[in-house]
C-alpha cells in the first residue's frame, strides 16, 4: 500500500469542549471523545444526542461529505472514499491501495470555500502544486478549528556573530515563496562535542508542531558564505510547503521526505549548483566545528 499524509500540524492550546442537552428541566454537560460520527443530512438537524466520553466529538454532514466525494470520484481514474477527522497531526492523506483512492481530510474542509474544496481534489488527484500551497494557507487561517494542545516555549535566536537569520528568512520568503511562509526561524543550540570524530551534521531542521526552522550554528561562521545560509534556510521553508508524505515515493511505506517535487522545486534556489559544490568540499570543516 503506497500512502501520503500531509499538512502535519498542531493547534497551540485550549480545552475540551463540552456538549450536554436539556433532560427533563435539568442541564446536563459532560466531555466528549475525539472521534468522527457521521449522520444523514435528514437527520443532523433533528436529533440532539449525549455521547458517555472524555474528549470532543465531531459530528459530520453527511450531504457535504458526499458532494465531496463525488468531486473526487469526477476527477479520479478509480474509486474514491472520503473519511471525515477531526486529527489535528494529519490534517490531509490520502493512499492508492489496488487502484482506490483513500482520502482523508479534517472536517473544517466540509464548509470550506468552493476553491478551496476544488484545490482538495487537484491536490489529491494531480499534485497540483498551487493547489498545495493555497490548502497550507487555509489551514494556517482556519488554525483555531484544530484540536488544541499546549506547545512548549521556544526562545528565538535570530542575529548571530557573522549572519542574521532573520534577514536572510525573509529574503528568500520574498524571493521564493512571494512572501507566504509563516514561519519561525533560529539558531540551535550549541552543543558540547563528544570526544572522537563527528561523522554526520544536521545543519537544518524543521518542526511542523512547532512550525519552526532551526539552523546549525555551525554555519555561523565568518567562512560559511550567505548563499549558503540562505539554501540551508530554503530547503527548511520547502518542509514548510511541502510536508512529510507516505507515498509511491516509498516501496515500503516509509515516510518520503524528499519526494520528486520537493527535489524539483529545490532546484529553483539561484546558487543550487553552487550550494552543492561548496557543501561537499567543505563538509570535513563543518563536521569539525
Amino acid at each position: 500500500m503506497a500512502a501520503r499524509d500531509l499538512f502535519t500540524l498542531q493547534a497551540v492550546t485550549g480545552t475540551a469542549a463540552r456538549v450536554g442537552r436539556v433532560a427533563r428541566g435539568k442541564a446536563l454537560a459532560r466531555p466528549m471523545g475525539a472521534v468522527a460520527i457521521r449522520m444523514p443530512e435528514r437527520l443532523s438537524a433533528q436529533i440532539a444526542q449525549i455521547f458517555p466520553s472524555s474528549s470532543p466529538r465531531i459530528f459530520v454532514h453527511e450531504g457535504a461529505r458526499q458532494a465531496l466525494e463525488r468531486r473526487l470520484m469526477a476527477a479520479s481514474p478509480g474509486p474514491v472514499t472520503l473519511s471525515i477527522t477531526d486529527n489535528r497531526h494529519s490534517i490531509i492523506s490520502h493512499t492508492w491501495e489496488r487502484g482506490i483512492l483513500r482520502a482523508r481530510v479534517h472536517h473544517m474542509f466540509l464548509d470550506a470555500p468552493p476553491q478551496i474544496r476544488l484545490d482538495l481534489v487537484r491536490y489529491f488527484t494531480q499534485s497540483d502544486r498551487d493547489a498545495s500551497l493555497r490548502l497550507g494557507q487555509y489551514i494556517e487561517a482556519h488554525g483555531d478549528r484544530l484540536a488544541r494542545r499546549a506547545l512548549r516555549n521556544v526562545p528565538l535566536v535570530t542575529a548571530g556573530k557573522h549572519h542574521d537569520l532573520l534577514q536572510i528568512f525573509e529574503a528568500v520568503n520574498a524571493k521564493y515563496f512571494d512572501g507566504t511562509v509563516n514561519t519561525l526561524v533560529t539558531w540551535g543550540k550549541r552543543t558540547r562535542r563528544r570526544e572522537g570524530k563527528r561523522s554526520t551534521i544536521k545543519l537544518g531542521s524543521y518542526s511542523a508542531n512547532e512550525r519552526l526552522i532551526r539552523i546549525h550554528p555551525s554555519l555561523d561562521r565568518s567562512w560559511v558564505p550567505r548563499y549558503f545560509v540562505a539554501f540551508i534556510v530554503f530547503h527548511e521553508m520547502l518542509h514548510h510547503v511541502i510536508p512529510v508524505r507516505r507515498g509511491m515515493d516509498a516501496a515500503d511505506g516509509r515516510r518520503v521526505l524528499h519526494p520528486p517535487d520537493f527535489r524539483e522545486r529545490e532546484r529553483e534556489f539561484h546558487h543550487f549548483e553552487r550550494a552543492l559544490r561548496w557543501e561537499k568540499q567543505h563538509i570535513g570543516r563543518l563536521l569539525r566545528t
